[in-house]
Order: C-alpha cells, then structure tokens, then sequence
C-alpha cells in the first residue's frame, strides 16, 4: 500500500492511499478508491473495510438498488411501465395495483413473499368471485399475471433469485350462464328506427343523435372510433370510411389497439346522403358559431364529445323508442347481427368489426351464427334443388 502524507490548509497532518479494490462485476474495469485518515493505523483499517464493501455490494462500486417491500417494488415497476401504454390500459392496470395487489402484498419484505403465500392469496379471490362474494374480481387469473410480472423485474433487477408467483396455479372460474350479448332484434330495431324518425331534426341535438345512432348501426364501428373521426376520414363520393385512430376515456386521441382496429368500411347510399346532408348542417351551425369545423361529431365547445353525456341521451332515446336499454357496444352489436344474419362470412365481419382474432367474432356473436345454422338444411336443399 502506498501512503502519502498530506498537510492540509489548516496544517493538520492526514495520510491517503489509493486503494485497489478488484475488478468490477459490472464495468469489468479495474475499481479504485481514495482513502484518507489521521494516522496510518487507522488508514489501513479504512482501506480494509473499504474492500470488504466492496465484496459486500457484489464486488461492484455501483450503487445497488434497496427496494425492501413489494409496495416498493410495485412503485418501482410502475414507474418504468406506465408510460409505455395508453391511457385506458395505464388506469386499468393502475386500478389492479391499487385496489388489489398493494392491499394483498404491499406490506411484505420481498425474500418473506413465497410460493405459498401468493398461492394462498389466489385462492382467495378465486373462492371470492366463485363463491359471488361481493366486491371479489372475475379476472383474478389477471391479478396473478400482473403480480408475476411485477415480480419478475424484481428478479431482473436482482433484487430476489427466482419469481415466487411462477409455479402458483391459477384455480378455474365457476361456469356460469354464457353471457348473453345485447342487441336489438329485428322488431326492436324497426321500432328504434320509426322512432328516430319521429325526432325533430330541427333541433340539432337530435339531429347529432340521429346521426350518430345510425352510423353506428350502419358500420358497426366503436363509439371511442367514431367520435374521433373527421371529415378526411370519410369518403362520401364512394361511399367508405377509414378508421385509423380512436379516443381514450380522457377524449385524448390515440391509434387503434391493434392493427386490425384500423380499417375502411363501406357504407350504403342511405347512410351516405344522411351524412351529406349533416356535414351541411354542422357546417351552417359552425359557421354561425364563427368557427369552422373539422370533427364529425363535434359538439363545438370542445374538441370532442364526452361520452358519459351522450350516454344519458341515449337512455331516454331508448326509453323513449320503447326498447331495451343496450348501449352504445349495443348499437355495435347490433350491427353485427343484422350482416351475419344477412349472410356476410365471418372473416368479412371480422375485418369490419376490427377484430384482431375471427374466434372473437365467432364467439361473441354465437347468437347468430347458430341461428344461421338452423337454415343449413334449407341452404343444402336449394343447391341440390339447383343441380338438376
């Protein structure tokens, strides 16, 4: 060890080394550093415990990170993940965290979170939810995924040897009565449609509602993709429009979820000359307003409409037409009904719909696909009929 004397301004005397520590399991260079003390003795003590630290911290002068509980680690995590996602997937996952896992595991000392506690802890909101305890969660299979994920970047970031949530068995959900999807039936339908035409289109609320109601119905798009369209995105001349973008819940714009939310979607002549006629109309309301107006469906005093309003309107429309409450997804599924039972192949459904996945299609409109199946037999009849 090489030790200097140092007298310092105010002529006290201290001696300092440069200490070799090792080499660096991190940077793989060679780590250093300067000791200082008052006598020699207690300079090569220095040096000693400065090495020991050294071999203590992973034989590394890095600082290591000191997450000690799972709400630490959840933190940690949560502030690397929440800017990779949109808005609707970072409040949800946020929510999960919050409401679920933090009051679960928050409290605990990372090495103390074993396989058998977290076991314990699906169980339980298994047995909640199948047992229809109130306030359990029926995607408690997605509190676990998302625990283990938390988890697992606590192994990325060595702060624990292996992911405890890894071999925890997920027990299955109780079957329940398949949920039935909302739509309105061919009466219903015609009902809704005759008293839409009652409306006094005078008023342009309800003209907007008008409007709005029947693009929806014509073209099965989501009311998050529809009231983010503009007028570029419509081509009225033949008759198709492109859906490229959708709003979140704080009415921010944002691209579709997947790439098959975006796409172009042929509309009918009636459904085209209604929007004609509309664009003339907002442009007239906009103009007076001393405004010009490039949203579809805009209410003018903000950039886009708020769906929570639109959705108190609907409900008395629907109470008002005398059919069953469904929804704006309703108006969706609605629409899919009618061109399934129409005929359209469920690959050309799910490209309309958007659906990344045609089992999705075919799932969620079961309805119509089994009643299409009842007419197989007279489908079969008509083309052996056509043979002869």
């Amino acid at each position: 060890m090489n030790i200097k004397e140092v007298i310092k301004k105010d002529g006290t005397k201290v001696y300092r080394s440069n200490v070799y520590l090792g080499v660096d399991s991190i940077t793989g260079k060679k780590a250093r550093t300067s000791v200082t003390a008052r006598t020699k003795k207690e300079l090569k003590q220095k040096a000693k415990q400065a090495i020991t630290a050294f071999i203590n911290n992973g034989y590394t002068t890095k600082t290591k990170a000191t997450i000690k509980t799972y709400k630490e680690l959840a933190s940690l995590w949560w502030d690397n993940y929440k800017d990779t996602v949109k808005a609707n997937t970072k409040h949800s996952t946020e929510g999960r965290i919050r409401v679920h896992l933090l009051p679960a595991f928050g409290d605990y000392k990372l090495e103390k979170l074993t396989t058998p506690i977290i076991q314990q802890q699906v169980n339980k909101w298994a047995n909640d939810y199948n047992k229809g305890k109130k306030g359990s969660y029926q995607h408690y299979d997605q509190l676990h995924a998302l625990n283990k994920r938390i988890l697992q970047y606590a192994v990325v970031m060595q702060l624990i040897p292996f992911n405890p949530a890894r071999e925890v068995i997920v027990p299955r959900k109780k079957q329940t009565e398949e949920v039935k999807t909302k739509f309105l039936d061919k009466q219903e339908l015609k009902q809704f449609y005759d008293y839409l035409d009652t409306l006094d289109l005078s008023n342009y609320q309800n003209l907007f509602d008008n409007v709005l109601y029947k693009t929806l119905l014509a073209t099965g798009c989501r009311i998050s993709e529809a009231l983010a369209l503009e007028w570029s995105d419509i081509d009225l001349k033949n008759g198709i429009i492109s859906i490229n973008k959708t709003l979140d819940r704080y009415r921010d714009v944002n691209a579709p979820k997947s790439k098959a939310g975006y796409r172009d979607i042929s509309i009918d002549k009636a459904t085209i000359l209604m929007l004609k006629h509309y664009k003339n109309r907002q442009q007239v309301q906009s103009w007076q307003l001393r405004r010009s107006e490039t949203v579809v469906f805009s209410i003018f005093i903000d950039d886009y409409a708020h769906v929570s309003s639109l959705r108190q309107r609907l409900i008395k429309h629907f109470k008002n037409a005398g059919v069953p409450y469904i929804g704006f997804h309703g108006l969706r599924h609605t629409h899919a009904t009618i061109m399934l039972n129409a005929g359209i192949q469920p690959k050309n459904l799910q490209y309309r719909l958007g659906h990344s996945d045609i089992s999705m299609t075919l799932n969620t409109y079961v309805h119509a696909t089994k009643e299409g199946a009842k007419n197989s037999a007279s489908f079969f009849e008509s083309a052996i009929n056509g043979l002869g």
